[in-house]
């Protein structure tokens, strides 16, 4: 076997496994060993083979999985999971779990941390056990020792000085404000760089902006870069609303700058080439979403050499080896001169924080994973995903949504006057309906064929819109709902499904709408058929996302769970659906593998 595949061999190989072919043909076809083969089906479909269960469940192998990164012998995961020890180390091989324990172990927190549980497994432990846990204790001490002798004196964090107004920041602390105390203490945080690893909605992103005007006050720029422009939007509707509240007058107001007491706020693009020339205090909002991070954090940073500013890098935890997860892991000790703050929802209740429905409710609205990483502060895993969050990452934009076609002067389809000339420009649009009455949300997703634009030809590439999710809604509302999007949009083509409940208004609305709307069943091949179809556009960037965190968990949330008949697409059924966008996106995407080379209609953005 060659010492590298080439990727156009290997995505030949992972198609003919896809198709079920045996191994041994697979292996002659592609002149490679039969080992490599099973390696890849087993990463592709988990344990077992494809066409029979497997022997052990996805829970099984989490437990196993979290045991191992605890840093616990396989003997004792082996017996407490009821697992062989070999398939353990199999499953560690395959998975990739011994490279991420040993990039766990890169730190001298994680080492103690695994040296408290083996030495908490010794007091429990039998004779037999106990030889095997001393001899793994000995291992981790030694690693530890080796470390902290070879890492460098650890150094006081830089300060920064009058990083606040002293007298609005005494005001802003004090309890009648009503921050939090989480709040409170990053605001009293003067390191010069500091770094945040926090849940979503827990109130940071107003402190963020209340830490801001109090840097404005005191005559500090403040540059703040956020994942998307609606996340932009809003800090800068926070730092509004705290001016107002501490009495700051706004002397010039803006969506992108704010001017209070002669510094000034500005919302910068994600866009690294046009995010430079700029000096004050950095701020990066939901970093670890933010395209490019590396170039665009390279492209900011420069900002504070001249002012002595400061930088802080707050964001939601998603993919392990981005720069924010370097930032936030310390890694290899790169990032020690930053301070650092972890806020899960649970620090959050404990602080304080009002959960309207409790803890358990919110939970209902997420499947395990999602849980996770967004309330609890946990890196993500793919564990089988159809779509892994490294290629979701990769077709994600931060994407405006539309504005219906215009009926004006320009005619039918043309722009409405007044927009900018660069605007994105598309050709037919698309939509898929995902309906659900109960149990599941019905979803909208409105897709886009994406024009050139100064030839206006079709690029044969999709761009997701608009999408929209209701729940609980009666099907006389959900038919109100599609026809106006179907008035506002104009789309070519509606795709709704028609299984189960929603039988009768898809039949009502295609009597309404013959030959543009479309009902289809959900059987297995179909569904099959639509998310490979969907696998496909994205592998090959012929579809862009916007970067939205809770649609991109969605799409995220479809596996492929092995059966006695061959592999299903599916995903967990959670209060907040059962992944309905990605079966409406999919919907929507539904025929245009095929993109026409002649729009019928043109849509521009804005």
């Amino acid at each position: 076997m060659p010492a590298r595949i080439q990727d156009d061999v290997r995505r030949q190989i992972l198609a003919a496994i896809k198709r079920f072919e045996p191994s041994g043909e697979i292996a002659a076809r592609f002149g490679v060993s039969r080992k490599f083969v099973d390696t890849q089906k087993r990463r592709l479909f988990g344990p077992g083979t494809p066409g029979g269960q497997p022997r052990y469940g996805e829970d099984v192998r989490r437990e196993a999985r979290s045991r191992y990164l605890a840093g616990e012998p396989v003997a004792l995961i082996a017996a407490a999971c009821g697992v062989h020890e070999n398939t353990l180390r199999a499953w560690a091989r395959d998975y990739g779990w011994r490279e991420e324990l040993a990039n766990r172990r890169q730190t001298p927190a994680q080492l103690e941390a695994e040296i408290a549980e083996v030495t908490a497994l010794l007091r429990q432990a039998d004779e037999a056990q106990s030889y095997k846990l001393t001899l793994r204790l000995r291992m981790l001490q030694k690693a530890l020792a080796g470390i902290q002798k070879s890492l460098p004196k650890p150094k006081p964090l830089p300060k920064v000085a009058n990083f606040a107004s002293r007298e609005l920041f005494e005001r802003a602390i004090a309890p009648e404000y009503g921050l939090l105390p989480y709040q409170r203490r990053f605001l009293e945080d003067d390191a010069r760089y500091r770094c945040v690893l926090k849940a979503r909605q827990i109130g940071f992103t107003y402190v963020i902006g209340l830490s801001a005007v109090l840097g404005l006050a005191a005559g500090r720029d403040q540059i703040i870069v956020s994942a998307s422009e609606d996340q932009a939007r809003l800090v800068m509707g926070h730092l509004r609303a705290h001016a107002e509240k501490l009495g700051l007058p706004i002397e010039d107001d803006t969506d992108r700058e704010i001017r209070i007491m002669g510094s000034k706020a500005v919302a910068l693009s994600t866009n690294w080439r046009t995010a430079q020339g700029y000096t004050g205090d950095v701020w990066f909002d939901e970093f670890a979403w933010a395209p490019r991070p590396d170039a665009l954090f390279n492209a900011v940073v420069p900002a504070i050499t001249r002012v002595g500013g400061r930088i802080t890098v707050c964001s939601t935890p998603w993919v392990p080896g981005n720069l924010f997860w370097k930032i936030a892991t310390d890694h290899q000790g790169r990032y020690s001169h930053y301070s650092r703050h972890v806020i899960t929802i649970h620090d959050a209740l404990k602080d304080g924080m009002p959960l309207p429905g409790g803890l358990d409710e919110l939970r209902l609205n997420f499947d395990a994973a999602s849980w996770a990483m967004f309330f609890e502060c946990q890196w993500a895993e793919e564990e089988g995903a159809l779509l892994p969050w490294s290629l979701l990452d990769a077709i994600a934009e931060d994407i405006h949504p539309p504005s219906p076609p215009g009926r004006g002067a320009g005619g039918e389809g043309k722009s409405p006057v007044g927009k900018k000339a660069a605007a994105p420009r598309y050709g037919r649009l698309r939509l898929g309906v995902d309906l659900g009455r109960v149990a599941d949300r019905t979803a909208l997703v409105l897709v886009g064929e994406l024009l050139d634009p100064v030839s206006l030809a079709p690029t044969a590439r999709v761009r997701v819109l608009k999408t929209h999710s209701v729940q609980g809604m009666d099907f006389a509302s959900q038919r109100s709902l599609i026809e106006d999007w179907i008035a506002r949009f104009d789309p070519e083509h509606v795709a709704i499904d028609r299984s189960g409940l929603g039988w009768q208004l898809a039949e009502e609305l295609a009597r309404a709408h013959p030959g543009r709307v479309l009902p289809r069943a959900f059987t297995a091949p179909f569904k099959e058929r639509l998310a490979l179809d969907l696998l496909r556009l994205a592998e090959q960037k012929r579809l862009s996302i916007p970067r939205d965190p809770s649609l991109m968990a969605e799409l995220h949330a479809v596996r492929r769970i092995p059966t006695a008949s061959g592999i299903r697409y599916d995903a967990p059924r959670d209060a907040s659906g059962h992944a309905d966008r990605f079966w409406a996106l999919a919907l929507a995407l539904d025929g245009m593998d095929g993109i026409s080379r002649a729009a019928r209609m043109e849509v521009e953005l804005w």
